[in-house]
């Protein structure tokens, strides 16, 4: 993520200030152009070493490659004398605290979302450790909105899985005994899953003698905690057992969390909040690979280079609440759970629809954008948003600015080779630039952006809106 030596105040109204940590504030901020709300934190650098500073850096880094549906991403850094700030997802559904108590149903369908995030870090490497009530964050006040994980101050990447970890860090109450003792692993995550599902269920901590240490840990390392209380009386069997398999002390008997996906209680349990409430209207193979999903992955693979990139970058800026039916869909296509879909589960969705071995494997390279072997989540949103009417004025003018990240008013060569690295040869660039450069000057200005953008897909845009019978202004159902 390029980092703008730029006054943040240029860009967004920074507001009333939400949370505080020990470095710095998270606040409510509005983009001057577009009006949405984002959240911006800020840290004071002069508190920070410059190996601390270098290290924040870094972890920002890495947190930009995981690109899971329920994992707050950064969206843009700013440095501004003894201060950065970082643009992540406004989530104002606020924290899980808001919602309880919560039902069995509902419980399960947040904690399921969760342990898929958690899973996905741990397959990248990446531990959390600081998981808890405060750091997961519902999208939105809607009912349906999901849960975002937040917060990766304190999070590990690319640790060695051989080496124990040693800093005392987290929250107390979810914090798993091992990390007291000062040698632990990514296990860790799984006990404060453990801890979360248990207030979820119980509508208390499991967990209560904050004030002695010595006792709390002889707690944790004895499982002492209450699974009679009335509360968790009333829940089934399989939600009690999730919760005794989850907080097990010793680190060997506990599982990791590719077997908690597998667990009796969580496997099979749908993400989505139309399934949840409807298990017919969602979730099935028929409902979401239907002609105009296959369509769209065939479109997109056959666009030009500058255009995916722009959705990409637009889908990756992209209000992730109101993009439920494209997430329900990318789960369809994820049976694994994994994050990702993989080749043979593209493979499965498109040779159901009809298309060749050869078309698929083309489907698939132009989709998978940077050419990791899968596709992600974004990748698959940027595909989708290529065949609807999702794209509006003011996110084409937002991408354009990334793009043109020198503010010259123009994309040029050397913003495509900043952004994109040594990803691309300098004829794919050139090439990139001649496919929008239609005065033919050597870059592509916002006019000639937008007609590459809406020129080809605008009479598509319409035609999908009348076929799916919504009305002018919505988006196509």
């Amino acid at each position: 993520m390029r980092q703008r030596e730029e006054d943040i105040g240029q860009y967004y109204d920074i507001e009333a200030t939400i949370g505080r940590g020990s470095i710095g504030t998270v606040a409510r901020a509005q983009h001057k152009e577009s009006k949405k709300w984002y959240a911006v934190k800020t840290l004071q650098t002069q508190r920070l070493t410059k190996d601390m500073i270098d290290e924040m850096l870094n972890e920002i880094d890495i947190m930009m490659g995981l690109d899971h549906p329920n994992i707050v991403r950064p969206l843009e850094l700013y440095s501004k004398k003894r201060e950065l700030y970082f643009v992540i997802p406004f989530c104002s559904g606020g924290d899980l605290y808001k919602r309880a108590p919560y039902g069995e149903r509902n419980a399960g369908r947040y904690v399921a979302q969760m342990c898929d995030a958690v899973a996905y870090m741990h397959r990248f490497n990446v531990v959390h450790r600081d998981l808890k009530f405060e750091n997961v964050l519902f999208m939105s006040k809607a009912p349906e909105s999901e849960v975002m994980i937040i917060d990766f101050g304190l999070a590990k990447a690319n640790y060695a899985r051989k080496k124990k970890l040693d800093e005392f860090v987290g929250t107390i109450y979810s914090m798993a005994p091992e990390v007291i003792r000062g040698a632990y692993d990514a296990k860790c995550d799984v006990w404060s899953l453990g801890i979360i599902t248990y207030m979820l269920l119980a509508g208390a901590m499991p967990f209560t003698r904050f004030d002695d240490e010595d006792a709390l840990l002889r707690d944790l390392e004895r499982e002492r905690y209450d699974m009679t209380r009335r509360t968790m009386a009333k829940r089934s069997e399989d939600a009690k057992a999730f919760v005794k398999y989850l907080l097990k002390a010793k680190v060997d008997q506990r599982p990791d969390m590719q077997q908690v996906l597998k667990h009796k209680w969580l496997k099979g349990r749908t993400r989505d909040y139309e399934a949840a409430a409807n298990p017919k209207s969602l979730g099935t193979m028929e409902s979401l690979t239907d002609e105009d999903m296959v369509d769209n992955l065939k479109k997109y693979a056959s666009a030009n280079r500058l255009r995916r990139i722009a959705l990409m970058v637009i889908a990756h800026r992209s209000d992730s609440d109101s993009l439920r039916e494209l997430r329900a869909a990318f789960r369809a296509i994820d049976t694994a759970n994994e994050g990702f879909i993989n080749f043979g589960e593209l493979e499965a969705v498109l040779t159901k629809a009809g298309y060749d071995q050869a078309l698929i494997a083309e489907v698939f390279e132009a989709v998978d954008h940077d050419n990791t072997g899968r596709i992600s989540y974004t990748e698959f949103l940027a595909a989708m948003l290529e065949g609807n009417c999702l794209v509006q004025e003011d996110e084409l003018a937002d991408a354009f600015d990334r793009l043109d990240s020198d503010d010259s008013g123009a994309i040029t060569k050397d913003n495509l080779r900043q952004l994109l690295g040594n990803q691309f040869s300098a004829s794919l660039v050139e090439e990139m630039i001649a496919d929008a450069d239609f005065k033919q000057n050597g870059t592509v200005d916002y006019e000639e952006f937008k007609k590459m953008m809406l020129g080809s897909s605008g009479k598509r845009m319409r035609e999908t809106k009348i076929r799916a019978g919504s009305m002018p202004g919505e988006p196509a159902k």
